[in-house]
């Protein structure tokens, strides 16, 4: 529908033209009045109009002056000129102003009909030609991206190369240059409560909001291979260290009044080629880990002007034997004990830094997975090396020591439990991580080491149901909660709990709750929603 403004200082000719509009079979609405061009100017931006039908001979602000400041102001919309004159002057100004079309009083039906179908279809140009625009601009922006995170990551390492595709895309490097490393603290706790699981989707919101701080500023801005990093190259000639660290405060407090995160941010030495861009990209992530793991708002670091920095030692050899000694005595309590110690020590600790804490934690991980073999099966995750990089301040630490320490009292608690009862324990619980990914029990028992039939009657005799059952029942329970809590679209929370078909989800999902997902949702009594059967 597209939304019409009339314009005229006569209130019997502004409603008789707006009665004609809303009288016509087209796609319109009359969705503003204003009595001259002052007052029109002052709605535009409140109503949003796509096409003006105007007086021209008004006072206040006349036609020439109104079509003159709409051209300046609001180019995009279709005017069409409606007056009882056809005084050069004014013809001259719509002509010079772009107005779709001149229609003489007292105005025909069928005229006004054809100048409105003309400035709709000058409407439907316009948006063609604006999508197109941005359609070539997303895929400059995404080429130059991957570019840039295949130079980072040394995918592509020719020179020629290099120079060549950046020429052609139009990010050759001329002079010296710094790479800004920003990452995000509580960028795994955003991720998961705010966006569903989503790192992908939190990175874009980043990102845009960092365009909005940039303004003018023409950067290029890249994400890490990670997907957890926001990276932006600076002309040493445009931009001092101290132009960079306000921007990137600016950014700073943007996301965190925004999306409630902090940046952390590295900056690298001066590099003069764009093939050097793995050097500054490591430059600037070892000038992010010089940033104090207690500095609660922005952070950042120079690799030219590195914070002094006294040494500290939270891990000391006693502390990763004393370590040792509980995993081999199977003891949890003491294991605990040992992590709260570690934790008050950084806590209290003003000048432990990032890199400090992440290489005390990969000897812990290392410690558990020499010792404790398998504890990495139920999550797996939290012994990824790249968990322990995300780790930017004290809240992260505790949390990461408290899933830690839960996964030690897991494994300890186990350890004495049946073999074939430990590893249904096992699969179900690797089962409730994954259960939106597209396995079967083939796949289950593959990864598990067993045969898929004996698996199969394992899994039920101890869990009282099958395979399928069981991620069924994960999968709706999910379900059920997204539709109670968030807006996502009924397609879209298929698609997050595990099925590409929404019509089949829809069905599955009424066998399991009696209800369709339309329903749940809407608030209807949900009389079977408890079962775990379908």
């Amino acid at each position: 529908m597209y939304r019409v403004m009339v314009v005229d200082d006569e209130q019997w000719s502004r409603k008789s033209i707006s009665k004609m509009i809303s009288e016509l079979a087209l796609d319109v609405e009359v969705i503003a009045e204003a009595r001259n061009g002052e007052e029109a100017l002052a709605l535009i931006p409140i109503r949003r109009p796509h096409i003006i039908v105007t007086d021209m001979n008004m006072p206040v602000l006349d036609g020439g002056k109104f079509l003159e400041a709409l051209h300046e102001r609001f180019g995009e919309i279709k005017v069409i000129v409606i007056s009882g004159y056809s005084q050069f002057e004014y013809m001259k100004a719509a002509v010079t102003y772009q107005a779709c079309e001149y229609v003489m009083k007292p105005v025909a039906v069928k005229e006004l009909e054809q100048a409105l179908n003309k400035a709709i279809q000058a409407c439907k140009t316009y948006t063609s030609l604006q999508q197109q625009k941005r359609f070539n601009q997303e895929a400059l922006h995404l080429k130059r991206e991957t570019f840039l995170q295949t130079v980072t990551s040394q995918r592509i390492t020719n020179t020629a190369d290099i120079q060549r595709e950046a020429g052609e895309l139009g990010i050759t490097a001329h002079g010296d240059y710094r790479v800004a490393v920003c990452m995000f603290r509580q960028f795994s706790e955003v991720t998961r409560t705010k966006f569903h699981g989503n790192a992908d989707l939190f990175l874009f919101s980043l990102e845009n909001i960092l365009y909005e701080v940039m303004r003018e500023d023409k950067l290029q801005v890249y994400k890490s291979d990670d997907r957890t990093r926001i990276c932006l190259l600076f002309p040493v000639a445009s931009y001092d260290e101290a132009r960079v660290q306000q921007l990137l405060h600016d950014y700073h407090e943007a996301v965190s009044r925004m999306l409630l995160v902090g940046v952390v941010a590295g900056l690298s030495r001066a590099y003069a080629r764009l093939e050097e861009l793995p050097a500054a990209y490591q430059s600037a992530n070892d000038a992010l880990r010089n940033n104090r793991l207690l500095r609660e708002s922005f952070a950042f670091s120079s690799a030219e002007h590195p914070e002094a920095a006294s040494p500290v030692e939270l891990l000391s050899t006693f502390g990763l034997k004393s370590l040792r000694q509980a995993i081999g005595a199977n003891n949890a309590k003491d294991f605990k004990r040992l992590l709260n110690e570690y934790y008050e020590k950084a806590r209290k600790q003003p000048d432990a830094s990032i890199r400090q804490i992440g290489r005390d934690l990969r000897q812990i991980i290392e410690l558990l997975l020499s010792e404790m073999k398998g504890i990495e099966a139920a999550q797996s995750a939290l012994f990824d090396a790249d968990e322990v990089s995300r780790i930017l301040d004290v809240k992260e630490l505790q949390t990461f020591l408290s899933l830690l320490t839960q996964a030690i009292e897991a494994y300890c608690a186990t350890a004495s439990e049946a073999d074939n009862v430990r590893s249904v324990r096992k699969i179900t619980m690797f089962l409730d991580e994954h259960y939106f990914e597209d396995f079967s029990l083939i796949d289950v028992a593959t990864r598990f080491h067993m045969d898929a039939a004996y698996l199969s009657k394992l899994f039920k005799s101890i869990t009282n149901e099958n395979f399928t059952e069981y991620v069924t029942r994960k999968r709706m329970e999910k379900a059920c909660e997204l539709l109670k809590s968030s807006e996502n679209k009924i397609n879209e929370i298929s698609e997050l709990v595990g099925y590409e078909n929404q019509r089949y989800f829809s069905q599955v999902f009424k066998r399991f709750t009696g209800q369709t997902p339309s329903e749940y949702r809407d608030g209807a009594t949900v009389g079977t929603a408890e079962r775990t059967k379908y």
